[in-house]
Parts: structure tokens; sequence; C-alpha cells
């Protein structure tokens, strides 16, 4: 076995139990977030608005042309067709209610899914957190043996299970923090894409 193996089977046993709930949290995390940044870096806005018929009252349905168009954004289109009805403007109009609609839509769904991906980052350096202080509390009772070598062990493993649980619930978070920024960036600068086209929308409407 490699050497790097038995230096990791040694960090796991040194952490304690608390290391296989933060294995756990890691990868619930990992499989979140890399979930959702493969989605939100798939998502293109012209399927997006594609799976909401474009906002055109004057064309039928049309079932979106790839998977990723009808991924994440229901469509809406024939719901604000009966809202808004048939008035001169009505093709403009209601694609910019989609363009509204899809924005919130987005939102919503990159919300939601970032709460979940919030707690078990929360969760990370807190489980570390308390890895440390089940190793201190193991370091305190054994200062309190007084049975020399023994006392000397335990007193040790206390300690590394103190450090080892903390560091390895940072090592979990920070990347993954990094990884959520990303996603809320990205996120924003779709937004702002869609936004560009509505107020483009606009002007025709105006003039």
């Amino acid at each position: 076995m490699p050497e790097y193996l038995h230096d990791l089977i040694r960090a796991i046993s040194a952490g304690g139990p608390v290391m296989a709930a933060l294995a756990l949290v890691s990868i619930l995390l990992y499989k979140h977030t890399i979930g959702l940044f493969l989605f939100v870096r798939g998502v293109d806005i012209d399927t997006a608005l594609e799976a909401n018929g474009n906002g055109r009252a004057d064309e039928p349905y049309r079932p979106a042309s790839t998977p990723a168009a009808a991924a994440g954004v229901p469509r809406i289109t024939a719901r604000m067709r009966r809202h808004y009805g048939t008035r001169a403007h009505d093709p403009l109009r209601l694609q910019v209610k989609t363009y509204d609609e899809t924005i919130l839509q987005l939102k919503q769904l990159i919300r939601s899914r970032l709460k979940y991906a919030n707690a078990l980052l929360v969760a990370a350096p807190l489980l570390g957190l308390l890895g440390t202080v089940m190793g201190m509390l193991d370091t305190f009772h054994g200062m309190s043996l007084q049975l020399g070598s023994e006392t000397a062990r335990t007193v040790s493993d206390g300690i590394s299970r103190a450090l080892i649980t903390t560091q390895t619930g940072l090592m979990i978070a920070i990347p993954a923090l990094f990884l959520i920024h990303w996603i809320k960036r990205e996120t924003q600068r779709r937004e702002l894409d869609i936004l560009e086209r509505k107020m483009h929308l606009l002007s025709r409407i105006d003039t």
C-alpha cells in the first residue's frame, strides 16, 4: 500500500468518529455543489427562453428542442397569454414578461439549491469544532490519569484528534465556499444577460 494511504488511514483513525461524519458531509456537499456548478455553467439563455415558448403569443407551443432547454425553467407562455390577451403589442409584451419570469424562476431555482449547499457548508467546520472539543476532553482526561507513558499517549491522541478534525472541516468548507461564490456570480451574469435583452425589447416597444 502506498505511503500516502497509510498516512490517510492514520489521520482518519486519529480523528475518531467525527471523521466519518465529515466524510459524509464532504460527499453530500461536493456532489450537490458540483452538480449545481455544472447546471449553472450549462444554462443557456436562448434555450431557457425556448423552454418558455419565447414569450410569443402568435405562435403555438413548441416542445424544447434539447433536454437542456426544458430543464429548470418551466413553460409560462400559455398562462401569460390567458392573462394578457391579444392586444396590438402582445407578442413583444409577452416576451418582456417571459424575460421577467425567466429571471425569477432562475433565481428561485438557484436559491433553493444553494440553501442545502450552505447548510452543508456550515456543518463541515462545526463538525470539525466538535472533534476539537472531543479531542480536548480526551486530552484533559489523559492529563488526569497520571499513568506515565499511558498519560502521554492519551494526551497525544487527544491533541491529534483536536487538530485533525478542525483541519479537515476547514479543508472541506473553504473550496466549497469559493465554488458557491462562483455559482452566485455566474447566476448574476445570466440574469444581466436577460435584463439586457429585456431593455433592448422595451426600446422596440416604446418606438
